[in-house]
């Protein structure tokens, strides 16, 4: 900013200018007396020419003041664009450390041992990624990863207090999906807008228990569902370009008009699936069980 705003000017260089306004006065008057006036000591055209010399002196100075005044101008508008770049910067980062907070603050509610602060750390992560379009792929990755820990489902072989925290722990999961489901539709509104979705994200749900999970009209292209339990979930008309199925439970999924163009149902079990309307081009189902009967209104 030194560079772009130049030196200040000091009492030293002042005085040299105002030296040099002097300098210039004598020698107009000086040139303008040999070429115009004459040898009498007074005389009328002589007063002209005195007069003419501090004209040309007051003008000169005029000038001075008016370079000095706008040199003034250009340095206060160049420190108050220094110092508006500097609170835009102060303020993007407040704003980032309040987004890490609110990221970490979340983080740690998921690792809780109560189910509510639980929920509280999913929808503080899902207000983050509304906020912060640029930390959606990593919030993504965060409710992902919680779905991939394992857990213990309710039975009834269990105690008392272990069923109702697996009850819980089922609520929390679901709405882990239901939070994935509205920013990954690709539903739209009356006036063909989505503002609810959040693009180009990668979904990793390889070994996670998805059973009864609705991702229902969702956009999971390139999804991972390796070695996931899917058995009863909800694919109705998602979009599975290239997603990953290898080894996966797809008992009594649902799978009618999704578009699966070359997937990988590698060693899926497909027993009871409904996969009517579905578009599975280029799909491979080498080793798939009960793929053939799951298959007879597919569109391949």
């Amino acid at each position: 900013m030194a560079n772009e705003q130049g030196s200040a000017l000091g009492n030293r260089a002042i005085a040299l200018i105002g030296v040099g306004l002097l300098a210039i006065a004598a020698g107009c008057t000086v040139v303008l007396l040999w070429q115009f006036g004459d040898d009498r000591p007074v005389t009328k055209a002589r007063l002209e020419v005195v007069k003419v010399a501090g004209t040309i002196v007051v003008a000169a100075g005029g000038l001075v003041a008016l370079w000095l005044a706008a040199r003034k101008q250009r340095s206060t508008e160049l420190e108050l664009r220094r110092q508006l770049r500097a609170d835009a910067a102060n303020q993007l980062d407040a704003a980032e450390r309040r987004i890490t907070e609110l990221y970490t603050k979340a983080a740690d509610q998921l690792g809780s041992e109560k189910a509510p602060v639980r929920l509280a750390g999913l929808y503080a992560l899902e207000r983050v990624g509304i906020g912060a379009p640029d930390q959606r792929a990593t919030i993504v990755n965060v409710i992902c990863a919680y779905l991939r820990m394992p857990h213990t489902p309710p039975s009834q072989g269990q105690s008392e207090d272990l069923f109702e925290r697996s009850q819980q722990e089922v609520q929390v999961r679901l709405t882990a999906q239901r939070i994935l489901n509205r920013h990954l539709s690709t539903l739209v509104d009356a006036s063909g807008k989505n503002d609810n979705r959040w693009r180009n994200l990668h979904v990793d749900l390889t070994n996670a228990d998805l059973r009864g999970a609705d991702f229902a009209q969702t956009d999971l292209t390139d999804a991972d569902f390796s070695g996931s339990d899917l058995t009863g979930a909800r694919l109705t008309a998602a979009t599975l370009a290239h997603a990953k199925f290898t080894a996966t439970n797809l008992m009594r999924a649902d799978l009618r008009d999704a578009v699966a163009v070359r997937a990988d149902f590698t060693g899926a079990d497909l027993t009871g699936a409904n996969l009517a309307g579905a578009t599975l081009t280029g799909a491979t189902l080498t080793g798939a069980d009960h793929a053939d009967e799951a298959l007879d209104d597919v569109v391949r």
